[in-house]
């Protein structure tokens, strides 16, 4: 069974479970037209994130249980580790120091998450997430528009690509991680462009997470 079928499998289990027909449904949603949900049902179209969040207050499941992210109506993120791939979210460099909660929560946005597959090592870590690489930093390494996976339990050894949160900046980056004399670490740019950050004492940046794949974004 495909991702659409399995999806619009759901939207109508859980509408019949309810009683109420499509248009019914339309009506108490009011922004979502009987077509559109019955397109959905058909499986020849898909809800987004918004949409099955919409679906899911009437329907009194979760979003996430709607999308195929999770076996629970209720919610409770799923992990598919052992069945050889997991979802992970996808979040904006803003929102990576927050990654354990945004992936334990039901709100995970659907058109956020990718898939990673059991040749990663990390994919049973607890705090695995993605990030898309925001600027030129990194370049020729990592480009604007790449997404790297991070393992958020895995302590950096030198040489990794980290991403780090700066606290006086109050912003996070992407750094090459280096032990040096006289530094707690530093962290390496790779465009020559860029300086080194040199981090001195606790409290002045905190790791992340430790950068286990790449997938580049080939224009």
């Amino acid at each position: 069974m495909n991702q659409k079928t399995a999806k619009a499998n759901r939207i109508t289990q859980a509408r019949k479970a309810m009683g109420i027909t499509i248009k019914e449904l339309s009506a108490r949603i009011k922004t979502l037209s009987a077509g559109r949900i019955s397109n959905w049902e058909q499986g020849t179209r898909s809800p987004g994130s918004e949409e099955a969040m919409l679906l899911s207050k009437q329907l009194n499941v979760a979003g996430s249980w709607l999308l195929c992210m999770t076996n629970n109506p209720q919610g409770e993120f799923l992990d598919n580790s052992k069945q050889g791939f997991r979802y992970i979210p996808v979040l904006s460099m803003q929102d990576a120091p927050h990654a354990q909660e945004i992936s334990d929560s039901d709100n995970v946005q659907s058109n956020s998450m990718i898939v990673v597959e059991n040749s990663n090592p990390s994919i049973k870590s607890k705090t695995l997430f993605a990030v898309k690489v925001e600027d030129n930093s990194m370049h020729p390494d990592f480009n604007p528009g790449d997404v790297v996976v991070i393992d958020g339990e895995k302590t950096p050894n030198p040489g990794d690509y980290v991403i780090v949160y700066l606290s006086e900046k109050k912003r996070s980056v992407i750094r090459k991680y280096r032990e040096a004399d006289g530094y707690l670490f530093q962290l390496l740019a790779s465009n020559e462009l860029w300086a080194p950050v040199n981090i001195k004492q606790l409290g002045e940046a905190e790791i992340i997470g430790v950068i286990v794949e790449l997938r580049k974004v080939f224009n």
